[in-house]
């Protein structure tokens, strides 16, 4: 599923994570969420009841994708959720990153802690 990071996006994105407290991933003022993980942020988006909304959102859908058909984004699983969510974040906050790119960090990360 696509993941939308256009200003449109964004601004529609910006109250909910507002109201979570969040809001520093979408302006970049990293000092608002230093102390976060992504767990943390999807934590919070939980709490307030706001990830499938977010998740629409970011895909310009209101459903996603199951084996047996789409289904509305508050009742598909945590797992699938985050498998936006988790896209739409990196994307934003680091930049696009492909997979391959992601797997040789991992590599390296798992490299030098081994060393």
């Amino acid at each position: 599923m696509k993941v939308y990071t256009d200003v449109s996006t964004l601004s529609s994105l910006f109250p909910l994570f507002k109201e979570a407290g969040i809001e520093g991933v979408l302006t970049g003022d990293l000092s608002k969420i230093k102390d976060l993980d992504l767990p943390d942020l999807a934590g919070l988006l939980l709490e307030k009841g706001k990830l499938p909304e977010i998740c629409e959102i970011i895909t310009k859908s209101d459903v996603c994708e199951e084996e047996t058909g789409a289904v509305a984004w508050a009742e598909c699983s945590l797992i699938q959720c985050l498998g936006v969510f988790v896209p739409f974040v990196i994307d934003i906050t680091v930049g696009p990153i492909e997979l391959n790119q992601m797997l040789e960090m991992a590599q390296t990360t798992t490299e030098e802690i081994s060393s």
